[in-house]
């Protein structure tokens, strides 16, 4: 995706009237997370954080494993990808 590109989705974002400041692009030497998370042993750093309650993200992860008959879901994985998507889109 061209910087042009990144800087048209990333204003087409809602970001409930906060300017994002563009990056100059994703940082070289990061892997893309696919690599990482197909990787057998990944290095793991915590990132804790709180989401509002309003979204139910608790109770609809737990409908999304029950209905695909998930026994495990790698909800660190989710944030990964979802997390570095964010940034990469933003330039960072």
């Amino acid at each position: 995706m061209s910087h042009q590109e990144q800087r048209t989705r990333a204003e087409a974002t809602p970001s409930q009237g906060t300017p994002w400041a563009q990056g100059p692009g994703r940082p070289q030497g990061i892997p893309e997370t696919a690599a990482v998370l197909n990787q057998r042993i990944i290095t793991r750093e915590s990132l804790d954080s709180s989401v509002p309650a309003a979204l139910k993200l608790k109770k609809r992860i737990k409908r999304f494993a029950l209905d695909n008959e998930l026994d495990h879901l790698p909800i660190g994985d989710i944030v990964s990808v979802a997390l570095d998507e964010w940034l990469t889109t933003r330039g960072f």
